[in-house]
């Protein structure tokens, strides 16, 4: 015997589903049947899966036409086109729409008159099978009701009057013929109504017509819309409008035995102010998050939920590429310390602000400026949701940095040399001051270096002032060399004297540099046209049992000017 394929076992395995299912629904619509209760199935698309007798006994319009498969909506298209009047017919597709969403949301049965009864209706889902809809008699429709005698005989059966009376709601008691048989105080004063008297044996429509004589419009005229909706399907809440934008939320339920309506009016005036005031400041806020260039984030402990449309203007992500992912993920890593430090502050505080570089979704980055704030129920340490507002600060920020690097610029040419691009005369006076003090605080040593060039006015005569200068950069470079230490400093004091700063090196350390500095002059070369190399004198000093700066200087220069008289090309070393 061969194996079926495993496309027939599924093929076959549906089939015997769905027949079990028809068979199912087939014995539930006869079982509905022996209590004269009306049934229909509809499956997850609202299609017409099933019905019984009883169904097409209280909607014969549908008998014959229904079928398997039918859309919910062709149901209600019959069922209306019979049941709305001539001026209701033309908006036959609004119905339709508000009956759709009825049965797709419907949780509590409700009561409407048809024919000759009233019914009551339930539904109800069933998992992905579908939904299934029940209809029983409640009642008879008689053809008159008589009015009642008296308040007295109308509420006879109600224990719960004194109870009622008291209610800060409204509360109407009708007949089936719909007109009133009672009316607690609130209700009267509800509708602007003297007395119980003169609201007995009136209509609702009435009544609210009385509320609006004088100050009819367009709300009028949709409230007597919304009355006459409520009449096809009583008990489905409703909502109507009273003069001065008042609101009233009607519910009702009928009583199974005697028919009578009973209503609930709730004023919800100040609730729906308090929506609409709501609605319009979300919408604001949905515009203003929209339309702003910047980006507004929302983050609960610290996961993007919510992030606006200049997000993918600004860096280029599409929102479900960031949304449930930690923010400090799009952080250049070097600033995420500074983000986490600012946010851990709200809680203490309920804003934070903060710089970093935002991750593009091409890889690079984007200076941005965040300011994060503490929605008003998180008022703790470490604070769950927070709205973060992202500028973006490229523009700014490039500029920051042009004009640091412009005063960086400015610093260094008012302490540089022009010439020579070494310290000039004013850093020069600043460093040793400083190296000085410190150097004298923490008890370490100073050498300083003090040379000049040998015959240098000679030389400029005999070769000019050009060959001079070159002479002296060469100089410059030389010594930049031999002043290589962190704290080291080459410096021209004026004309052919130069100064090297030796931090932390001892008179012996210090003449050692000054012999190999000398003896790296003597063998430059340091242009061809010079007849004979070029030499320096050096001066070496060292702070030790120098009051202050100056005397090292002035002890270098003494020792500088005694090289210079015994012969040049030499170091002295001051004692």
């Amino acid at each position: 015997m061969h194996a079926r394929p495993a496309a027939l076992e599924g093929f076959l395995d549906r089939a015997i589903k769905k027949t079990m299912k028809d068979a199912l629904l087939v014995a539930i619509g006869a079982a509905l049947d022996g209590v004269d209760v009306g049934f229909c199935a509809f499956d997850s698309e609202d299609r017409t899966l099933s019905w019984n007798a009883t169904f097409l006994s209280l909607f014969p319009e549908h008998d014959g036409y229904v079928y398997v498969g039918e859309p919910y909506s062709e149901n209600l298209r019959r069922f209306y086109s019979l049941r709305l009047d001539h001026e209701q017919v033309k908006e036959i597709d609004r119905y339709i729409s508000e009956g759709i969403q009825r049965h797709q949301t419907q949780q509590r049965p409700y009561e409407f008159d048809h024919r000759n009864y009233r019914l009551r209706v339930s539904s109800f889902e069933i998992g992905k099978f579908g939904r299934l809809r029940v209809w029983r008699k409640v009642a008879m429709l008689p053809a008159h009701v008589e009015k009642p005698a008296s308040t007295t005989q109308a509420l006879a059966s109600l224990d719960a009057t004194a109870a009622l009376e008291r209610l800060a709601d409204g509360v109407l008691v009708v007949n089936l013929a719909n007109t009133v048989l009672w009316a607690n105080p609130a209700f009267l004063d509800l509708y602007g109504i003297a007395s119980l008297e003169k609201a007995l044996g009136k209509s609702f429509e009435e009544i609210l017509r009385s509320a609006w004589r004088g100050k009819e419009d367009n709300s009028f005229s949709r409230s007597l819309e919304k009355l006459a909706d409520s009449q096809l399907y009583p008990g489905a809440p409703f909502e109507l409008t009273l003069p001065s934008n008042r609101c009233i939320r009607v519910v009702e339920q009928r009583g199974n035995v005697d028919g009578r309506g009973y209503f609930l009016h709730a004023e919800i005036t100040h609730i729906k102010r308090q929506q609409k005031a709501l609605a319009e400041a979300e919408e604001r806020y949905r515009l203003l998050a929209h339309y702003s260039r910047d980006i507004i984030f929302l983050v609960e402990h610290g996961v993007v939920l919510y992030a606006s449309p200049a997000l993918t203007e600004l860096l280029g992500w599409s929102a479900d590429r960031v949304l449930g992912r930690p923010i400090i993920n799009f952080c250049h890593p070097d600033d995420v310390a500074a983000a986490e430090a600012a946010l851990q502050t709200l809680g203490v505080q309920n804003e934070a602000g903060y710089r970093a570089r935002a991750l593009r979704s091409d890889g690079g980055y984007l200076w941005v400026e965040a300011r994060a704030r503490l929605l008003p129920d998180d008022h703790q340490v470490g604070a769950a949701r927070v709205v973060i507002s992202v500028r973006n600060i490229a523009a700014s920020k490039a500029l920051e940095d042009e004009l640091e690097n412009a005063r960086w610029r400015l610093q260094e040419l008012a302490s540089t040399d022009a010439l020579t691009g070494l310290a000039n005369r004013r850093r020069l006076d600043e460093t040793i001051a400083a190296e000085f003090r410190r150097h004298q605080r923490d008890g370490k040593p100073l050498g300083l270096l003090m040379l000049d060039v040998d015959h240098f006015k000679a030389l400029n005569d005999a070769y000019g002032h050009h060959v001079g200068d070159l002479v002296l950069r060469r100089l410059a470079s030389i010594l930049s060399d031999s002043a290589q230490r962190a704290g080291d400093l080459a410096a021209r004091l004026g004309g052919e004297e130069f100064v090297v700063i030796l931090p932390g090196v001892a008179l012996e350390q210090a003449t050692a540099i000054a012999e190999n500095l000398r003896r790296s002059v003597e063998t430059s070369m340091f242009d061809a046209r010079l007849a004979s190399a070029v030499t320096v004198s050096i001066g070496v000093a060292a702070n030790i049992g120098c009051a202050t700066a100056q005397e090292v200087l002035n002890r270098a220069d003494a020792a500088l000017y005694e090289a210079k008289r015994t012969g040049r090309n030499k170091i002295v070393v001051a004692s």
